[in-house]
């Protein structure tokens, strides 16, 4: 059985869960969470990990709130996609 996370309850009033995102490296991993914490909506922490059963990584909240300057260092840290031109359109 793979990992999975809850979703959500559906109408019948029973538990949906979802498959966990799997990474191959820790890196890999934490650089996936330092995106995810760098969203202007996010509140909690989140955190990568190995997971025993799968033996690859995984993204999990850890309960602590993100402060505004761990927020301001990541948006540092994280570049801002550069878009390429590839053409005109003239209308």
């Amino acid at each position: 059985m793979g990992c999975s996370t809850f979703s959500h309850i559906n109408e019948h009033g029973d538990k949906v869960f979802k498959p966990k995102l799997k990474f191959n490296t820790l890196d890999d991993a934490i650089v996936e969470c330092k995106k995810l914490n760098a969203r202007p909506k996010q509140i909690t922490k989140l955190v990568s990990y190995k997971c025993k059963t799968c033996h690859k990584y995984h993204i999990g909240r850890n309960g602590k709130t993100l402060t505004d300057k761990y927020k301001d260092k990541l948006k540092q840290v994280i570049p801002k996609p550069k878009f390429k031109i590839l053409g005109k359109i003239n209308l």
